[in-house]
């Protein structure tokens, strides 16, 4: 759901960072082996990322990754010499920080604390320490996804280093006239995107369980504007302008946060501002 400058971390020096760290000699040089491999691999999931073809990347049906490494091999590499080594852990460090005010870009409301693999590691060893492919992540986005990758173009989430859909309005909310009030979340994508474009956003905001998520945290924000609103005893015409307000400067931040779409929603519905929010 937002953008993040690719990280400026080459792939083979993150990698040799990693494996350097091992204190035994023959996991050192079984790594160094296959280093022209890893990056040859690195160049490849660029490339494709930057056409949004991720997904024809082929998965690992088999438990050696290259030469003598294998599957669990790369885990260790992750785990212990990037997420628990002094020297790897600057660089999880550092691709951490690259979320925009610690909030992940996935969602957007969840703080971060962990790194994704966008492509999971299980399937595919080869991106376990590739920079490109780790990507700061809150915990929900981390564990709760429904799909672990994508077979097919449209299927493909949002790529936070990649992809870049923040320029149009996509996101929008529905007034509900229930007590309390809530918000329903939906995609309503513009018809200058493409039908691949579409599908992908769609994709996304499905696979994060976003239109739940989002329409729970519009509900304490709804909570909040109603005591406001009864304390100040505002009018229908001071609701409308507050709720513009609002509107405006959340879109001119961000055009497809939940916020944006959420006070846009209630600005323009005729119902909530003569009274509804009491409800």
């Amino acid at each position: 759901m937002k953008v993040i400058p690719k990280p400026n971390l080459l792939p083979i020096k993150t990698y040799v960072a990693c494996y350097s760290s091992f204190n035994d000699r023959v996991k050192r040089n079984n790594f160094k082996s296959i280093a022209n491999f890893i990056n040859t691999q690195s160049v490849g999931y660029d490339a494709n990322a930057n056409i949004a073809n991720l997904y024809l990347l082929p998965a690992s049906t088999h438990m050696t990754v290259y030469g003598s490494i294998l599957k669990g091999d790369m885990k260790t590499l992750y785990e212990n010499n990037m997420v628990k080594n002094k020297r790897g852990r600057k660089i999880y460090n550092k691709l951490l920080s690259l979320a925009p005010l610690g909030r992940c870009p996935f969602c957007g409301i969840g703080q971060v604390s962990t790194l994704d693999h966008y492509l999971p590691k299980a399937e595919f060893p080869a991106f376990t320490v590739l920079p490109y492919n780790l990507v700061a992540s809150c915990k929900d986005c981390n564990t709760g996804k429904l799909a672990s990758y994508a077979t097919t173009q449209n299927a493909q989430t949002l790529h936070p280093y990649y992809d870049n859909f923040t320029t149009v309005q996509w996101l929008f909310a529905r007034v509900l006239q229930t007590s309390p009030v809530s918000i329903e979340f939906y995609i309503n994508c513009p018809v200058s995107l493409s039908s691949v474009d579409k599908d992908r956003i769609e994709s996304h905001f499905n696979n994060y369980k976003l239109a739940r998520r989002f329409s729970i945290e519009a509900a304490n924000a709804i909570a909040d504007l109603r005591e406001e609103f009864i304390l100040f005893n505002s009018t229908t015409v001071q609701i409308q302008q507050e709720l513009h307000k609002k509107f405006v400067s959340f879109a001119s931040r961000h055009k497809n946060s939940w916020e944006t779409a959420m006070y846009q929603a209630l600005s323009q519905n005729q119902w909530y501002c003569n009274g509804g929010y009491s409800q």
